[in-house]
């Protein structure tokens, strides 16, 4: 076997790889015995099938099958000998077979570029001073007491109002036929939510209990379900019922049917300014998250491989598909097109692939590992928190081969760590006046 490498750019390199007639040839005999034994013609008893025959019927097969084995074998030998570490299977090129000549095939595969940084340490990071108001508590008890209101009749008629709950029956069409999934019975609306098109909650507006109005609304060309967008849609709606949300008082009472820990309004008020508070901080870390990320990628350059890329809009594609069926629906039911999805998804993809690559380059470059410890320990935690035995998750990871991603995320989060203690702190504009 002969192999030839050729630089195609700094992450993809080009293979020449010459397999040996006498090797063809052998691997051809090899396909035709194997094929001549297992086919079925009519006339002939298995294994006594002439070879004219066998060509005639299976020649393709029988050359596909040759380039395969020839493949597997040589290819993996290529990159033992020339020390090229590929990130996925190669894009094959090769001519015709012949069985008596020696079979040159290119095997063009991407690479992990190599990294360097002008310097790591010292990334200037901002960090955010946590403050939560009481307005921001406020805010907060009132979505609370808003979420444990109740939905009750109107005890008077009147139309229907901004910050009503409209009970409708609607039917949508599109250029005279019936939108599918556009129908609905006893639907609760709150009107002014902007759940639907704000054009259809103001045409709600001024209904009363049981008239039926139809009208038009026509919806932009960028409209994010693309069965709509750009179209004009009729509506046939018949307003059943109104209601309005009833909020329980706010005192002590209330903080105590929200769980045993209140023992009234004060303990709720300081549950929630906890809450508020973990969350600024889980803000404020994802900040400087991402300007530690900012920094490396602004400390180095390199080509990010496609295939790293198209990796990641794939899985972001397959969470979204996941998503929408757990709803009941596919692409074209959600007016989706998967491929706008995907070039949508590039610049996130882009983003996310650069992000693993500097920070495992960094890891390396610290030498830094993670312990069977702290997985057993990432594990305990995860089980924890869905109340099942640490055993149980284990195996589930081990099922669906999700330790590797584990381990790496656990890699990236102690990197973060690693950069963040050797990061240089600079003061937000409004705490240097």
């Amino acid at each position: 076997m002969k192999v030839h490498v050729e630089d195609v750019s700094p992450i993809k390199k080009t293979l020449s790889i010459e397999v040996e007639a006498e090797q063809v040839k052998k691997d051809w005999e090899t396909v035709v015995k194997a094929l001549n034994k297992k086919v079925k013609l009519k006339g002939f008893r298995p294994g006594k099938v002439p070879l004219s025959i066998l060509l005639k019927y299976y020649g393709p097969q029988i050359e596909e099958e040759t380039i395969s084995r020839a493949v597997n074998r040589s290819y993996p030998e290529a990159l033992r000998e020339t020390g090229v570490v590929p990130l996925s299977w190669p894009e094959l090129d090769y001519p015709p077979l012949d069985k008596d000549a020696p079979f040159i095939y290119k095997a063009t595969v991407e690479l992990k570029p190599e990294i360097h940084f002008s310097d790591y340490k010292g990334i200037p990071i901002s960090p955010t001073k946590i403050q939560v108001s009481e307005e921001e508590v406020d805010r907060r008890i009132e979505a609370v007491r808003l979420s444990h209101g109740e939905l009750v009749p109107l005890d008077q008629e009147r139309p229907l109002r901004k910050g009503d709950f409209a009970v409708i029956d609607y039917r949508s069409f599109v250029e005279g036929q019936e939108l599918p999934g556009g129908t609905a019975q006893n639907f609760d609306l709150e009107v002014g939510s902007q759940r639907f098109h704000p054009d259809f909650e103001k045409e709600l507006e001024g209904m009363r209990k049981g008239e039926e109005k139809e009208f038009e609304i026509e919806y932009p060309p960028d409209f994010g379900n693309q069965a709509l967008a750009g179209k004009k849609v009729r509506f046939q709606v018949t307003l059943q019922d109104i209601k309005e949300r009833r909020l329980p008082e706010l005192d002590d009472a209330f903080a105590q049917s929200l769980g045993k820990e209140f023992s009234g309004l004060e303990d709720l008020r300081r549950r929630i300014r906890q809450d508020l508070e973990e969350e600024e901080k889980r803000k404020a870390e994802a900040k400087v998250r991402e300007e530690l990320i900012e920094g490396l990628l602004a400390r180095t350059e390199f080509e990010t491989p496609e295939v790293l890329i198209r990796e990641e809009m794939e899985a972001m594609m397959a969470r979204l598909e996941q998503d929408l069926r757990r709803q009941g629906l596919t692409w074209e039911k959600a007016g989706l097109d998967p491929d706008e999805l995907k070039e949508r998804f590039r610049p996130t993809a882009l983003k996310t692939a650069q992000r693993k690559l500097v920070l495992e380059r960094v890891a390396e470059l610290e030498g830094l590992e993670v312990t069977a410890e702290e997985v057993d320990g990432e594990l305990q935690r995860i089980a924890s928190g869905v109340n099942q035995s640490v055993t149980l998750i284990r195996e589930i990871y081990q099922k669906n081969r999700l330790l590797p991603e584990l381990k790496r995320q656990l890699l990236e989060e102690k990197t973060l760590n690693f950069l963040k203690e050797h990061a240089t702190l600079k003061l937000e504009e409004n705490e240097k006046k």
